[in-house]
């Protein structure tokens, strides 16, 4: 999807200056929202959202990839980037450059979301079934991205917590100042945004670069997942699993997920082209003769050993460690193979795939019911079925979900959520606890009158 005018008029007001994300104006803004008046406004304006998603600090590349240096997924490797090393040495302080941005963007995405359900209600000729299919969209999104926001800087594994993230859901005034929200409220909000979009969404439109009722779905699956509500994510990875059309590739088409553009598998996958690229080939593979200084996010050597204990697993050659083929500087550590195409550099940002529901489901399911589940996503991949004698407690069934999900999902940025959530962050990674989320960026503290409260250890 190719940046358009009406993506950069609704983004106009926020910049990239280093100061509050709600407090950006341009000496030459114009209003939002007399821009989207007719349905052709509402149209170009709805691509400007699935635009913000595409920006290189969030699902253009670095919302994700972050999560895997921050991980024992990935090392990384860059100029001496002060903040660089800081995610790779798992040191990030609210003066983090990159966790600014990262922040920001994601509430740009949210801004942009609230200016077009603002004005939605008010577009001429616009039919009415194209006008709660666009508001569903957007409300999914603009979802998406708080559950986001909250996975990074709230404390998402806590329902009782106060750190949750500010909820944004209308357009703010240069006066307004941002409050956290308690971590119940903001999945309140989360879901409750889903389920709208769920009630206006086209059922029959299955495209897997827009969301749809699959996406929509899959989300609820993934956000009740991570709230413990393990009954309401059976529910929706049920629903996807049921009546969509995706399905799982053979073993030895595992690669094509990555090497096509929309596979049977993804369910939602952000559309990059070679006028509009993301930034995935240039922060993790590049050239063939790349150097480490070059590259941002490199595959760690424990992900080798990781892989090494897997016989049979299709998934390990999508990394490559060999030393012939890899700059000595690189070694021990090695390179991704998920973002090649190094001339177009359009790799898509792969959001949600069908492997990640039915995990979400034997996860939910638990040991008694969900290993099926498991298996299901081990055959596939080329690995023998565990039996129920392998894995004899609920401990050890859900260290298995999560070594799939670690051997799936690397370098698609799942793997620090998934150690955060669990409270595995200490006992893997060897840093503090609190370290399973960012903190919020200092320019947000410093702005905030003091309403905003740092995450606790920052």
């Amino acid at each position: 999807m190719k940046k358009n005018c009406i993506f950069t008029l609704l983004i106009a007001i926020l910049g990239f200056s280093s100061c509050n994300f709600l407090d950006q104006v341009s000496p030459n803004d114009i209003n939002a929202d007399g821009a989207i008046r007719s349905a052709a406004d509402a149209e170009a304006a709805l691509l400007g959202v699935y635009s913000t998603l595409q920006q290189g600090a969030y699902y253009g590349g670095q919302f994700p990839l972050m999560g895997e240096g921050l991980s024992d997924n990935a090392t990384t490797g860059g100029y001496s980037y002060l903040s660089l090393d800081q995610i790779g040495n798992k040191q990030v302080t609210p003066a983090n450059a990159l966790v600014q941005d990262l922040y920001i963007s994601m509430y740009r995405t949210i801004v942009n979301c609230n200016y077009l359900l603002r004005a939605l209600p008010e577009v001429n000729g616009l039919e009415d079934q194209r006008r709660q299919e666009i508001e569903a969209q957007t409300r999914a999104i603009r979802a998406m991205a708080h559950f986001d926001v909250l996975r990074y800087f709230g404390e998402h594994w806590d329902e009782g917590s106060a750190y949750g993230i500010p909820v944004i859901a209308e357009v703010q005034e240069i006066t307004d100042v941002p409050v956290r929200a308690t971590v119940s409220e903001t999945y309140s909000f989360v879901i409750d945004e889903l389920k709208a979009a769920l009630a206006g969404i086209n059922p029959d439109d299955d495209r897997v670069q827009y969301v749809n009722i699959h996406t929509i779905n899959g989300l609820l699956a993934r956000v009740y997942l991570y709230k413990k509500d393990y009954a309401n994510a059976i529910l929706h990875a049920n629903s996807v699993i049921s009546d969509s059309p995706y399905s799982l590739l053979d073993a030895t088409l595992y690669g094509d997920i990555f090497s096509s553009r929309r596979s049977s598998e993804s369910i939602f996958e952000l559309a990059f082209n070679k006028q509009n690229r993301s930034d995935f080939n240039g922060l993790t593979y590049s050239r063939d003769d790349a150097l480490r200084t070059e590259l941002f996010y490199l595959a760690s050597a424990d992900l080798n050993n990781f892989f090494q204990s897997r016989p049979g697993d299709v998934r390990a050659a999508l990394l490559d460690y060999d030393v012939n083929r890899n700059d000595v500087t690189i070694v021990p550590d090695g390179r991704t193979q998920k973002y090649r195409g190094e001339d177009s550099r359009d790799n898509p940002a792969y959001i949600l795939r069908l492997a990640e529901i039915y995990l979400v489901r034997a996860e939910a399911q638990g040991r008694s019911a969900g290993l099926d589940d498991l298996n299901l996503i081990r055959t596939q991949r080329g690995m023998q079925p565990l039996a129920a004698g392998d894995i004899p407690t609920d401990a050890s069934f859900l260290d298995a979900v999560l070594d799939e999900r670690r051997a799936e999902f690397n370098f698609e940025g799942h793997r620090y959520f998934d150690l955060a959530r669990t409270g595995r962050i200490g006992s893997v990674l060897n840093i503090e606890e609190f370290r399973g989320i960012l903190p919020i960026p200092s320019n947000e503290i410093a702005t905030g009158q003091g309403r905003m409260a740092q995450n606790p250890g920052y």
